[in-house]
């Protein structure tokens, strides 16, 4: 049995969650929510809010500052045009 899984809540939010959970846990939108059950044999299940992916310049950068290594720039050539 997996200890976790995903699910995706919709801009709607699929009916079943409370409008004050989402606007308190930044779902409002919608997003990504991880799903981990309690075993407590209710069958309960504890959802988190998975934080959104940075991307772009941001997301990039953050890649880069944890290179074991600094990254040396590329060489350049001329185009020729015509």
């Amino acid at each position: 049995m997996k200890d976790s899984d995903t699910m995706t809540v919709s801009r709607v939010g699929q009916g079943t969650l409370p409008k004050w959970w989402r606007d308190a846990s930044g779902l409002s939108a919608g997003g990504l929510v991880e799903v981990r059950p309690m075993r407590d044999g209710k069958n309960s299940i504890v959802l988190t809010p998975k934080p959104a992916k940075r991307r772009g310049a941001t997301g990039l950068l953050k890649l880069f500052s944890r290179c074991p290594a600094p990254i040396s720039p590329p060489t350049r050539h001329p185009l020729t045009f015509k």
